[in-house]
């Protein structure tokens, strides 16, 4: 097969797409009692990712700044209820080449939590869509404290990819 004429891989589905750290889920598979759900908006992809669905935005293209929002609700538990994560809406907001991954804190209001930050490049524009591809994220002190300090403070997680309407 000419490389030239190979198909691209296929994009996501829009919104938010993020595996968070394939060993940490593999390690919850293992587990007799690990257990993983998604609700309200967000899904799993046949590779095993996390979708949250597009809820919004507010973002400036020609600054590279502004806030994309999701929605979705994704529990990661185990270990008889010790362990247990929860990616409840999850925000995206760009400054200065960089961005910042949030998530609601639950309490029915605004109020968010850091989660990690991301490396981004200016996004493409794909059939409509604005595509960032492999944004790579360093967890947050707050997100180790989410994983219960499995990751410490700037290690790398999984990257993630965001899809919305251009």
């Amino acid at each position: 097969m000419n490389p030239a004429s190979a198909s691209p891989a296929p994009l996501p589905p829009p919104g938010l797409t993020w595996g968070i750290k394939r060993s940490f889920m593999e390690y919850i598979s293992s587990l007799p009692d690990g257990a993983v759900s998604a609700a309200d908006g967000a899904t799993v992809t046949a590779t095993g990712e996390f979708c949250f669905a597009p809820a919004g935005s507010g973002y400036d293209p020609a600054r590279g700044t502004g806030v994309l929002r999701f929605r979705g609700d994704v529990r990661v538990a185990g270990h008889h209820g010790m362990m247990f994560v929860r990616l409840l809406d999850p925000w995206v907001e760009f400054s200065a080449g960089h961005g910042v991954l949030s998530i609601s804190t639950g309490d029915g209001g605004t109020d968010r939590t850091g989660v990690g930050t991301l490396r981004t490049a200016a996004p493409r524009n794909v059939d409509g869509f604005l595509v960032w591809e492999h944004v790579d994220v360093a967890i947050s002190q707050s997100g180790s404290e989410l994983f219960d300090g499995q990751y410490a403070d700037g290690q790398a997680m999984d990257p993630l990819i965001i899809r919305v309407p251009a």
